[in-house]
């Protein structure tokens, strides 16, 4: 890990909710490329083979767009996946202009059996500091942030 996260943060900016919300973001993210580099993979491509597993075969750019990923990265990603014969590519059957990407017998295998158990290690890492309920609690907070919105109100800006 580089360190970055050691750093203390100076006055209102060690409690800004935007700063260390991206700096959470970014200390799992390291845990996460260091949990998946064994197996020759990046962590967007951990997030694209359980995207596959849990919604089954899909395009390059829904994948791009329910991950974020841009779809320039994408097109690499799968192209990379594809080598190491994690994913393939088949047409899709509603559309046969576009191709479905969906996991191999090969990615299937490894997401179970070795990604899978690197990454509950990595989340186990990060969440280090949290007691069991506090780390129930703390998915209950991001799960609410996240899907418990109601519509917002003209001119509230809201915590930094």
């Amino acid at each position: 890990m580089s360190g970055d996260s050691d750093v203390p943060l100076p006055g209102f900016l060690s409690t800004s909710t935007s700063l260390l919300l991206g700096k959470a973001n970014d200390l799992f993210n390291e845990i996460l490329e260091a949990a998946v580099e064994p197996f020759g993979l990046r962590s967007k491509d951990f997030i694209v083979l359980t995207a596959i597993d849990s919604m089954g075969p899909q395009s390059q750019q829904q994948l791009a767009r329910t991950h974020g990923i841009d779809r320039t990265t994408m097109v690499s990603v799968v192209d990379g996946l594809e080598r190491l014969g994690l994913v393939q590519r088949a047409r899709n059957p509603d559309d046969r202009r576009k191709y479905a990407i969906g996991l191999t017998n090969e990615g299937q295998a490894l997401l179970r059996h070795k990604l899978g158990p690197a990454m509950l290690n990595a989340l186990d890492t990060f969440l280090a500091p949290f007691t069991p309920d506090e780390r129930e609690l703390f998915n209950k907070f991001l799960w609410r942030l996240m899907h418990e919105r109601g519509p917002a109100e003209p001119g509230s800006a809201g915590t930094p």
